[in-house]
């Protein structure tokens, strides 16, 4: 994201899109519950962290869905409007974390952790601990949906950032089983207009525990 340009103003700006497909294959990895109802949706005991939510479009969707949700982003206007809109039959599963990067150190332990275009917008201080952090929250048979970024990336070089080669993106999945990996680098648009965008689209599932 450009310096000049306000993290308030990207993210209001994404209220009404669809939910990320990383979200949608996320699920699929994890699959239903036990509780699920006829429809297979999950319903009780589901527990999901959204990393870097944003105005929460993915929060919402889960919630919809019957998950708990933690919401965790350093934005608090985002956060605001977030819970102002959560329907009072959903607020109960949604619980707001306003944490900055530098800020997490540890994850409710969860079942889902999704993180859409926000894991690189962490300083490279700070990545290690907040990757470790996100690994061990994930449950046995926990699914991680993400995206890290690359460097032939139009962003790459911004000190605030951090960027992995595809050998090093690779490496942070050790131990854990790749449902699916997608390397996109490619001329696109972003909110700020034309961008090449080197992003390696990430869903794994940590192995579930005899």
């Amino acid at each position: 994201m450009p310096h000049d340009v306000s993290w308030d103003e990207y993210n209001a700006h994404q209220l009404g899109r669809r939910p990320r497909p990383s979200l949608d294959m996320a699920l699929d990895a994890v699959g239903p519950s036990v509780s699920a109802d006829m429809s297979g949706a999950p319903t009780e005991g589901r527990i999901a962290v959204d990393l870097g939510c944003g105005e929460g479009v993915e929060v919402t969707a889960l919630l919809e869905q019957g998950w708990t949700v933690h919401a965790v982003d350093g934005e608090p206007e985002a956060l605001r409007r977030l819970a102002e809109r959560t329907p009072a039959e959903h607020a109960g599963r949604l619980h707001i974390h306003h944490l900055a990067y530098a800020e997490v150190d540890a994850l409710p332990d969860a079942d889902l952790i999704h993180s859409s275009y926000a894991l690189p917008y962490c300083a490279p201080e700070h990545f290690p601990t907040v990757w470790s952090a996100v690994r061990a929250a994930l449950r046995p048979g926990a699914v991680l949906a993400c995206q890290l970024f690359g460097p032939h990336d139009t962003s790459f070089g911004d000190a605030e950032m951090t960027f992995h080669s595809a050998d090093q993106a690779r490496a942070l999945l050790d131990g854990l089983e790749i449902v699916h990996w997608d390397e996109e680098d490619a001329d696109g648009t972003a909110y700020t207009g034309p961008k090449h965008w080197h992003v390696f689209h990430v869903v794994a599932r940590r192995p579930a525990e005899a």
